[in-house]
């Protein structure tokens, strides 16, 4: 089994790392703290900038308030106005105003408003209908209801002055204009009874002189929200201005944010500045600092290359030898560069290969002629031409006497013989393996009649493959000596390929192992040969398995072998070797 190891790292690139970081972690760590503290004084400053911002637009925002209310009250102290509203403060009929009338407005409203070019105009709205204004050629002389539902938020006001939001009037001549509106309830000073609406027109241009003496960032947003919170500025940017409610829950950790509120006419102002706009000075000095740190690190690792190269060489050179070594080469040695422990390290490595190429030589050699002497000496006990006659003697005679049965076992014995006894082959076709199995069976099949059955399922393709002779018989020997019992006994021979490996499964239905035994068995078969030996009436037992499992790690190597394999019932070994096609 493989161990997990950790990634492998060198010693160059160790003092590579080491030099790299004992350059960039001073740069990089000054250079953090030095962009956290310009960072918080930025944020700081912005915030002080924003929060003067603010209060300077709500200084502005009111005292022009302040100036719309004066304009809209002065309409009360002229006779004439309260006196043409009140003839024309009956319901919405066919009135028309006078050319009196009207004259005497527009003279009013002019000198209202002669200096004020911010203003679109005002407006007079009286109950009949008729629309009184200071341009009288550029509206409509008359206003109608359906067009009018802010007149609903001035009556709850009840004479108090409300900003409506930009909309776009009907009532100028051409086309709607879209301004910004002030609006009041006009009542009759004696009686106290509605007479009208005045309402005057801001446009967008007029607005933004208002805010003019207000410098702002080009990062700067400013939005200002009446007293129902319904934007009024900016006027236009319906999609990408948010509202009051999604600047309220707007993410400080991402954006600075100052918020007042005008104390005559409930304005709202909000003034917003992302932080990552604030921190573009922040970040070109850390860009500065990384670039910094970039060239010493370039100049750290040219340092570090041409210090650590004759350091490292020779262990650079001792690695190639012991990959070598590895490969299988142990006729390699490695030359002595330095008086130092590297040195000792080299000259310890070329005693240790030399140690080991001669134990290799001496116990791994001899471990293979001693397997072969052993099969050798099995197959040399017995003269084979004597017991060939005998045998075929036998069979004579039970043919004479039509024992057909005892005839295929003398012949499944014959068989046997004949593939045991054959020294020269050590490699055989797996199909050739299966016969000898297959004879082998027979012989026990007339030994325990019905209490015995055979399932072979090999794939055709694999009959061809190329496997140690005598793999399979002491397998299917072990499950009938281990692993009958009362019930008909079967034995299943199957094989698959993954990759390029063949898996050939030995399974039977019968006691199984138990957990004590499989641990034995596994001992034997993977422990020391000095502990794994069996002894005495152990031997014949033990040693087969074992045999069938050096065999495999001698020719193939360490991952092939014989495992044994969880079963729900019975017990099941499965052989992995390598697909081989020509011997």
């Amino acid at each position: 089994m493989k161990l997990n190891r950790r990634p492998f790292v060198s010693l160059r690139m160790k003092f590579l790392v080491l030099f790299c970081f004992m350059i960039t972690l001073p740069f990089l760590f000054s250079g953090y703290l030095t962009y956290q503290k310009y960072s918080s004084n930025v944020e700081r400053d912005a915030k002080t900038y924003s929060d003067q911002l603010t209060d300077q637009v709500n200084i502005n925002l009111e005292r022009y308030i302040r100036e719309i209310e004066r304009i809209t009250i002065s309409l009360y102290y002229d006779p004439s106005f309260v006196r043409i509203l009140e003839s024309h403060s009956a319901k919405q009929g066919n009135v028309y105003a006078t050319i009196d009338e009207r004259s005497k407005m527009n003279q009013l409203i002019s000198s209202l408003i002669i200096d004020r070019t911010e203003l679109e105009g005002v407006y007079i709205f009286a109950l009949d209908g008729t629309l009184f204004s200071n341009l009288s050629e550029t509206i409509s002389s008359n206003w109608l209801s359906e067009g009018s539902k802010w007149m609903d938020s001035v009556k709850q006001k009840d004479g108090g002055l409300v900003i409506l939001p930009p909309v776009q009037w009907n009532y100028y001549m051409g086309k709607p204009k879209e301004a910004l509106s002030f609006a009041r309830l006009i009542k009759n000073p004696v009686t106290n009874t509605t007479i009208g609406y005045v309402k005057v027109d801001l446009t967008s241009i007029g607005f933004e002189k208002i805010l003019s003496t207000v410098k702002m960032s080009k990062t700067s947003k400013l939005y200002i929200f009446n007293q129902n919170y319904q934007r009024i500025y900016p006027f236009n940017d319906e999609s990408s201005s948010p509202t009051y409610a999604e600047i309220v829950d707007l993410n400080t950790s991402d954006m600075l944010k100052s918020v007042a509120t005008t104390p005559v006419g409930g304005l709202t102002i909000v003034s917003t500045i992302p932080k990552n706009d604030l921190l573009t000075d922040a970040r070109q000095l850390t860009s500065f600092t990384l670039w910094i740190s970039a060239f010493s690190l370039i100049f750290a690792f040219v340092a570090a290359v041409f210090t650590s190269n004759r350091f490292v060489k020779p262990i650079l050179h001792l690695q190639r030898k012991m990959r070598r070594v590895q490969n299988g080469d142990f006729q390699e040695r490695a030359t002595v560069h330095s008086n130092d422990e590297i040195g000792l390290l080299t000259e310890g490595f070329n005693t240790m290969v030399s140690r080991l190429d001669t134990t290799i030589k001496e116990v791994y050699e001899l471990k293979l002629r001693e397997k072969d002497s052993e099969l050798n000496a099995l197959q040399s006990q017995i003269n084979p031409h004597f017991l060939y006659n005998t045998l075929e003697s036998i069979n004579m005679v039970a043919v004479k006497e039509r024992n057909h049965d005892l005839s295929q076992v003398i012949t499944s014995l014959g068989k046997l013989l004949r593939y045991t006894v054959n020294k020269q082959e050590r490699f055989v076709y797996l199909k050739d393996e299966l016969s000898f199995v297959q004879n082998y069976l027979n012989i026990q099949s007339f030994r325990l009649e019905e209490g015995l059955r055979t399932e072979i399922h090999v794939d055709f393709s694999h009959e061809f493959a190329m496997v140690p002779k005598l793999l399979l018989q002491p397998l299917v020997e072990n499950a009938i000596e281990h692993g009958m019992g009362s019930e008909p006994f079967t034995i299943q021979i199957t094989s698959r390929a993954e990759g390029s490996d063949l898996f050939i499964y030995v399974s039977d239905n019968g006691c199984g192992i138990s957990p004590e035994r499989r641990k034995l068995i596994e001992q034997r078969l993977y422990g020391p040969e000095r502990q794994a030996k069996p002894t005495g009436e152990q031997k014949a037992k033990g040693f087969a398995l074992r045999n069938i499992h050096q065999r495999l790690v001698i020719l193939y190597g360490e991952p092939y072998g014989l495992t044994i394999e969880d079963t729900k019932e019975g017990a099941s070994f499965c052989i992995r070797m390598p697909f081989q096609w020509e011997e």
